[in-house]
């Protein structure tokens, strides 16, 4: 097991979900805004920028998508023996 999806499946990976603005914001402005970079998509809060693996909401991927994307390929994993975690915080 030595390709790089092998590699690649083995790593923690960390994934932002920038949720919307609620009601009694509308008509703030956003202070988090997300830059789509190679080979990560980084955001932006300020003059301060982090890198995550996956960046969703808030123009950056559906946040109906984070299943998908994240989540179902970690689910599959545990059906072929492998370990998995996911941490959901907030």
């Amino acid at each position: 097991m030595e390709n790089s999806e092998a590699r690649s499946s083995q790593r923690v990976r960390v994934v932002v979900s920038i949720r919307p603005l609620i009601t009694s914001e509308l008509g703030c402005t956003d202070c988090i805004s997300v830059v789509h970079g190679e080979p990560l998509p980084q955001v932006q809060i300020g003059s301060e920028f982090f890198i995550f693996d996956y960046v969703c909401g808030s123009t950056g991927s559906p946040c109906s998508t984070l299943y998908d994307d994240c989540i179902s390929p970690l689910v599959d994993a545990l059906f072929r023996g492998h370990n998995a975690t996911v941490l959901a915080y907030g």
